[in-house]
């Protein structure tokens, strides 16, 4: 019985492998980024662009984690003041599913730190903080190592709310 059971469970760990050795990935791309922020009391929309690069690691088909960076490299004027983002950077919690074999979709769910500056017109703020950032996308390959992903992520912080949409090319390894 015991012989049975050893190799009844070594072959459940073969069978799994192929699943755990997934891997890491890297992308970059450019995130565009709709921020509802409140400049000198009045509430309003920015719209602004930024670089992100992004690493992680799927654990198996299902599961992953990573890690996203961006900086600005469009600001909007807003109330003659320049409004710009600094960073923003996040770590995720990833589950996906394959829906042929070269495309997948997954949700994502981690905490974000993100810090805008506003400047100009007899302003000068600049806020950082943390929150929440949850979203959903899609991953192409077109190659045996490389892919196209586009995701929306929504960035849920104290008092600053954001929708950003990311195109990205990536690699896997």
């Amino acid at each position: 019985m015991k012989k049975t059971l050893s190799l009844a469970i070594a072959a459940a760990a073969l069978a799994c492998a192929p699943a755990v050795a997934q891997g890491f990935y890297a992308d970059g791309g450019y995130s565009f980024t709709n921020f509802d922020v409140d400049v000198s009391g009045t509430s309003t929309d920015v719209d602004l662009g930024s670089l992100t690069a992004r690493a992680g690691y799927d654990f198996n088909q299902n599961f992953g984690a990573e890690l996203e960076g961006s900086f600005g490299v469009s600001d909007e004027s807003v109330l003659g003041a320049t409004v710009e983002l600094n960073y923003l950077v996040g770590a995720y919690g990833k589950v996906q599913a394959p829906l042929a074999d070269n495309f997948t979709v997954f949700a994502r769910a981690g905490i974000v730190n993100a810090e805008l500056e506003a400047s100009g017109g007899g302003i000068s703020e600049s806020e950082s903080d943390t929150g929440a950032g949850y979203g959903v996308g899609g991953v192409l390959d077109f190659a045996e190592n490389l892919y196209v992903r586009g995701d929306y992520t929504r960035i849920d912080i104290e008092d600053l709310e954001a929708d950003t949409f990311t195109i990205s090319l990536g690699m896997r390894f």
